[in-house]
């Protein structure tokens, strides 16, 4: 669990397959702004998931934003977003599946993956805490999480292993990804 993942073409543009993904970085590029929910729950959470190098991620945050001053990009993304300051700043690691990006956004709609589904970001959550339970086990605000992970079935946890080397791929070659492979 410790190779960090190089930042996805999809951050500097590159169709994803990911409405989520997609529409956060193409009105990132118009504007040089977006509300810090979709900075959190969609740029750094689906970053972490993939294990991106957190240095690559923040300075992408300073390049892409006009607020990108000191005390908020570095704590926002090197504390909050991808946990890679540890428990220095924040108690837990802000990651999610898609339900929560269905909840919490408008995106799902008219995507190519159904959040309730096929969606790869689901399987990237339940991924994420079996590479990283060794770090999160003993994290009390992780208990209930990480107990549902290790109640996964070996078939499930082998699927969510495999669709983070696929998307990890996949998305490292800047190309998007798609509901059928």
């Amino acid at each position: 669990g410790d190779a960090r993942t190089p930042l996805p073409p999809a951050w500097w543009g590159a169709e994803s397959g990911l409405r989520c993904l997609d529409s956060v970085v193409q009105s990132v590029w118009a504007e040089g702004w977006s509300h810090h929910i979709t900075r959190l729950m969609v740029l750094g959470n689906i970053a972490t998931l993939l294990d991106v190098d957190a240095r690559e991620l923040s300075d992408w945050f300073w390049v892409a934003y006009m607020d990108a001053w000191d005390w908020v990009v570095e704590p926002n993304v090197l504390a909050m977003a991808t946990y890679a300051a540890g428990g220095v700043m924040t108690t837990k690691p802000y990651v999610a599946g898609s339900a929560y990006i269905d909840r919490m956004g408008d995106f799902c709609g008219g995507c190519d993956f159904d959040p309730a589904s096929d969606c790869p970001i689901t399987p990237l959550y339940w991924a994420f805490l079996a590479r990283h339970e060794p770090a999160l086990k003993a994290n009390p605000r992780m208990k209930l999480v990480m107990a549902a992970m290790r109640k996964r079935s070996d078939t499930l946890r082998q699927r969510d292993a495999a669709t983070f080397v696929h998307v990890r791929e996949v998305l490292a070659n800047g190309r998007p990804l798609r509901p059928d492979g």
